[in-house]
C-alpha cells in the first residue's frame, strides 16, 4: 500500500491558495469557497470557509494531499484537521496587495507555532520580481516573529512554480533545515 503525505497552504484570503493547489492536483480540486459576506467583499467575491483539497501523484512515494486552509484567523483550528502526517507548511503572501506585509503578519501571528515545528517556506505570490523592500520587509517580520524560512517568489498559477515549492520544502524535509534556529533567510530565486 503507497503512503499518503500532507501539505498545507496558508496566508491571508486572496493569496492564492486555491490556485496552487488546483495548479498542482491531479485531482478536480474540492473547494469549499463561499460568496463573501464582510469587507472581504472589497477585494474578492468568494473565500475558503473550511478548506481546499487536492492530490498529487508522487508515483513509488505515494500521493501527497494538499490543503488549503481559510486565511481567516477565526478557521484556525481547521489546521488540527490535517495537522497528522503534515510533511510542510506553504505560507503564501499577495506581493501585489498593497497590504502584503500586513497579511503576512497576521497569518504568522495565526500560525506561528504551528510552523515551528515544520519545514515551510514564504511564497511571494502574483509578483514575477517581488521589489527587495517587500523581501526586507518579510524577512524582518520573520524575525520579529521568532521564525525562519526561505522566500521565494512565484506564480500560483504556474505548476512549474509550485513545483519549485516542492522542491525547496523537500530539501528542507532532506537536511533538516527547518529545524535550525538561525535568524537568517534564504531568498530563492
Amino acid at each position: 500500500m503507497r503512503s499518503s503525505h500532507k501539505l498545507v497552504f496558508i496566508g491571508e484570503p486572496g493569496a492564492g491558495k486555491t490556485t496552487c493547489i488546483a495548479a498542482l492536483s491531479d485531482i478536480e480540486p474540492v473547494s469549499t469557497d463561499v460568496g463573501c459576506t464582510d469587507d472581504l467583499a472589497l477585494r474578492k467575491e468568494s473565500t475558503t470557509v473550511a478548506l481546499d483539497y487536492g492530490e498529487l501523484d508522487l508515483g513509488e512515494s505515494g500521493r501527497l494531499l494538499l490543503y488549503g486552509l481559510p486565511g481567516q484567523a477565526r478557521f484556525r483550528y481547521m489546521f488540527d484537521v490535517v495537522r497528522e502526517g503534515l510533511l510542510g507548511a506553504v505560507v503564501l503572501v499577495d506581493a501585489a496587495s498593497p497590504d502584503a506585509v500586513a497579511g503576512l503578519d497576521s497569518t504568522l501571528a495565526t500560525y506561528a507555532d504551528e510552523l515551528r515545528g515544520l519545514p515551510w517556506v514564504v511564497a511571494l505570490n502574483k509578483h514575477s520580481d517581488p521589489p527587495l523592500e517587500l523581501r526586507e520587509r518579510c524577512v524582518a517580520l520573520l524575525r520579529r516573529h521568532e521564525l525562519v524560512a526561505p522566500l521565494l517568489a512565484v506564480d500560483a498559477r504556474r505548476r512549474e512554480d509550485v513545483v519549485r515549492i516542492f522542491e525547496l520544502l523537500f530539501l528542507l524535509l532532506e537536511h533538516g533545515e527547518y529545524a535550525a534556529s538561525s535568524t537568517e533567510m534564504a531568498t530563492w530565486e
